[in-house]
């Protein structure tokens, strides 16, 4: 997971309480599950029921299970913990590099697969072919290593990337830049180097993730040759409209093949890689505010600062946040010649208990879209699973039709509530309620100016005093409509662009009859797969040299375009080479303080110095003329005594 917490004593304690307590695995009622996972990874509803629906559905098979369910806060102390033997766990939610790291150990069990219906059938082709494709050495049983597929020891759980949090305006006012300006450089990994943002950034204190950035940035030449020379890309690296998605992946092995050269780049970590990416990030060091280990995505909101590199999680709660407390908005940015995409999934560690069977089914119920969808609402992160409830979900965080269609409640309005309790309005199942175009209610429910009772996704009913709007046939006529007819000002009119999710829903969502829809259609009107979005802006070089770009917000970090995918590449274990990043490290962490800001502390140093030093020789000259003058005084008193 990218949002680390630490836990302390706690965690220690949540960690050893399985040894304290013994490490059978059967409890007095069947079989006892223990499950290690990421804090505030996992839906509330789930872990306030202690399990009670994946517990009834082993109960239906004939198995009492008890679920114990712990926490912890970093990849590295979970695996200190697993090694030393103090704890043993059935299932675990470790990152893409340690399973890499866990594997070439020997340390996991292979799913069988065949058991996990629900994971087989809604996860993303896409992120289960990204899983697929990276390996690692697993020692076999005569003492050979073997290669073998991440795929087939670990299923996916949540998955996100890494980027550029950004407050356009903070940054603007603080350097004396245009807003534009400030989107349009953070679409380039390059200018986090540039003097212009010297001590309006923070970098994350984790030696991978920085790593990462200092990749994209030391080799950004040659990933800008290649992108051109790929022939696969436009002027401004965004792919082609040509090529295809299909089937999880891209009909074109020339993607592929990008792809590949990218993910080679993304990962070198020999000695002399390593030794250049040193001295880039001492670079940046030198021209950032400091670095963070979680403090960043608040630090933003507070006008602390005004770039953070960040994880797409994390961004997500920043902006969220910063649109309700914030004066200014805020922006993330995967730069255009791409960085990392990152995964957690869930293995089953070699344990004596060897309860695999009901941790795949663990991991299958996990796999529902119905419980996916939930811990999505919980999380905020992208799942691996995809179907009708989170595609729903999606729909009402991002989708501008769901805030045309319903009806929505402020919940500043009450007593006691927060912005964060604002929701749709529901019936009794649950389901938003349309508007009926009485407009805003006391209590603070909006149910609009039109009346759009009837309303769909797919089609758009409207109704402006009780007579049918005929110029209204699609989402697209109405948006046109809302323009002309109902915005008051010119920034109340909406504006919306199409994303096509096609690599996450592709195959996994139903009709009403249970039947898989397979979509051909080109607007959201007629294709599930695709959604409108009112999250992206359209930025011109400021200079007028470069192509345009598009900017984007939450929905974009969490679901990066299909054109961004063959630009994103996993960064692997480091295997051998760990020594010299973790080396590359200390060297960059040395001193926490970039160099403009240990000057600054020296000259404080030398100012204190010299001002404590002229106060001692002050010092010391007063109390040298007094003990003079005493010393007259003393002579002359003895003067007068003789006389």
């Amino acid at each position: 997971m990218k949002n680390k917490k630490y836990l302390g004593f706690a965690a220690l304690f949540l960690i050893l309480a399985p040894s304290m307590m013994g490490c059978s695995s059967a409890s007095s009622n069947g079989v006892t599950l223990r499950v290690l996972n990421w804090e505030d990874y996992i839906a509330d509803d789930i872990l306030e029921s202690d399990f009670k629906d994946f517990k009834e559905l082993e109960k239906a098979k004939g198995i009492d299970v008890n679920v114990i369910y712990d926490t912890f806060d970093t990849n590295e102390t979970m695996m200190s913990s697993l090694q030393t033997g103090k704890a043993e766990y059935d299932l675990i939610a470790p990152s893409d590099y340690t399973i890499q790291k866990m594997m070439s150990k020997g340390m996991l069990h292979a799913y069988d697969k065949s058991k996990l219906p629900n994971y087989n059938r809604y996860g993303s082709k896409y992120l289960l072919g990204e899983l697929d494709a990276i390996s690692a050495e697993v020692p076999q049983t005569d003492g050979s290593t073997k290669t073998e597929s991440v795929g087939d020891y670990a299923c996916g759980y949540m998955w996100g990337t890494l980027g550029v949090l950004y407050n356009p305006g903070k940054v603007a006012n603080d350097k004396g830049l245009s807003q534009d300006q400030v989107k349009y450089d953070m679409a380039d990994w390059t200018e986090l180097w540039d003097a212009k943002y010297h001590g309006e950034m923070s970098i994350k204190d984790s030696m991978r993730d920085t790593y990462s950035v200092g990749i994209m940035g030391l080799f950004d030449n040659e990933v800008k040759t290649d992108l051109s020379d790929s022939g696969i890309f436009d002027a401004g690296y965004n792919l082609l409209d040509t090529y295809t998605f299909k089937d999880g992946s891209y009909t074109d092995p020339k993607v592929k093949a990008y792809n590949d050269k990218l993910s080679e780049i993304f990962n070198r970590c020999d000695e002399k890689s390593v030794s250049a990416v040193k001295d880039e990030l001492l670079k940046l060091k030198n021209n950032v505010f400091g670095f963070e280990v979680d403090s960043g995505k608040d630090d933003i909101i507070k006008g602390l600062v005004g770039i953070n590199l960040a994880w797409s999680g994390d961004a997500v709660y920043s902006m969220n946040r910063g649109d309700n407390e914030s004066s200014n908005t805020i922006y993330y940015s995967l730069p255009k010649t791409g960085g990392n995409i990152w995964f957690d999934g869930w293995v089953m560690p070699k344990t004596k208990a060897g309860n695999y069977d009901v941790a795949e089914d663990f991991v299958d119920y996990l796999s529902e879209p119905s419980v996916a969808a939930a811990n999505v609402n919980t999380i905020g992160y992208s799942c691996f699973i995809a179907g009708n409830y989170v595609q729903n979900i999606l729909r009402e965080w991002y989708d501008p039709r769901a805030y045309a269609m319903y009806v929505w409640h402020d919940a500043s309005h009450d007593d006691g509530s927060t912005w964060e309790d604002s929701d749709f309005v529901r019936d009794d199942e649950g389901n938003p309620v349309l508007r009926d175009g009485t407009g805003v209610h006391e209590n603070g429910d909006d149910y609009g100016s039109l009346d759009m009772t009837g309303s769909t996704y797919k089609q758009p009913a409207v109704k402006k005093d009780g007579t049918a709007v005929a110029s209204i046939t699609d989402w697209p006529s109405y948006e046109a409509y809302y323009n002309d007819n109902i915005a008051e000002t010119e920034d109340a009119k909406i504006d919306w662009s199409t994303s096509d999710l096609t690599y996450i829903f592709e195959n996994t969502l139903t009709d009403e009859q249970g039947n898989v829809v397979s979509e051909s259609g080109t607007t959201p009107d007629t294709n599930d797969y695709l959604f409108y979005t009112d999250g992206t802006e359209t930025i011109s070089d400021p200079a007028g040299k470069g192509e345009d770009i598009v900017v984007g917000r939450q929905f974009l970090a969490q679901y990066p375009t299909t054109q961004m995918l063959p630009k994103l590449a996993i960064m692997k274990d480091y295997g051998s080479n760990n020594k010299y990043v973790l080396s590359m490290w200390q060297s960059v962490k040395a001193n926490n303080l970039p160099y403009w800001g240990v000057i600054v502390f020296g000259v404080i140093i030398v100012a204190a110095i010299l001002i404590i030093g002229s106060n001692l020789i002050i010092k010391h000259y007063n109390r040298k003329i007094r003990i003079e003058r005493r010393k007259e005084t003393a002579a002359d008193m003895a003067e007068d005594e003789e006389k």
